[in-house]
């Protein structure tokens, strides 16, 4: 066993799904993050319909679909949940996102657990609102658990209070 075995526990076929033939980059990731945009952008120019056919790409992709089938969807879902955390970490770390005013000033942890909910909440409305069915029903949970699991048990208080300020995720129960 080399060392890059000992460190990467993924299957092969997950691990082509998440990284690619080339492992040049995290496609989960990447994922999350164009689903991210796609919601900000909703606010300005309303597009789910982009948004589901953004979902129904990956799941139609064949490096998911191959790794799926082979591993079953929970191990997808516990990649897609990972990768959702990874996105919220990065949050704490990027200067950019973590700070206002050019970068001058740093947001304290409220505010940035703040910030994220409501990025957060806007996503899951996007992903509830553009109706993808089957596999990408577990989106919203997997958004959710990636949060709390970066953010903890204040970062659901959070989430909870911007879920509350969305109308299409009245009732859901999501957090």
């Amino acid at each position: 066993m080399s060392d890059d075995d000992a460190r990467d526990p993924l299957d092969p076929l997950m691990r082509l799904a998440r990284h690619g033939k080339r492992d040049d980059g995290d496609r989960f990731l990447a994922f999350w993050l164009s689903l991210m945009v796609d919601a900000r952008q909703h606010r300005l120019t309303p597009s789910l319909t982009r948004m589901r056919r953004t979902i129904e790409a990956f799941y139609a992709g064949r490096d998911v679909k191959a790794a799926t089938a082979a591993l079953r969807r929970r191990a997808l879902d516990e990649q897609l949940r990972d990768a959702a955390a990874v996105y919220f970490q990065t949050c704490l770390t990027d200067p950019q996102y973590s700070s206002v005013v050019w970068g001058m000033n740093r947001l304290q942890p409220e505010q940035l657990r703040a910030k994220a909910a409501k990025d957060a909440a806007t996503t899951l409305d996007a992903v509830v609102g553009s109706g993808a069915t089957g596999p990408a029903e577990a989106l919203p949970a997997l958004l959710v658990d990636g949060f709390v699991e970066v953010f903890g048990e204040p970062g659901r208080e959070a989430l909870r209070n911007a879920v509350a300020t969305k109308r299409g995720l009245a009732g859901l129960d999501l957090v």
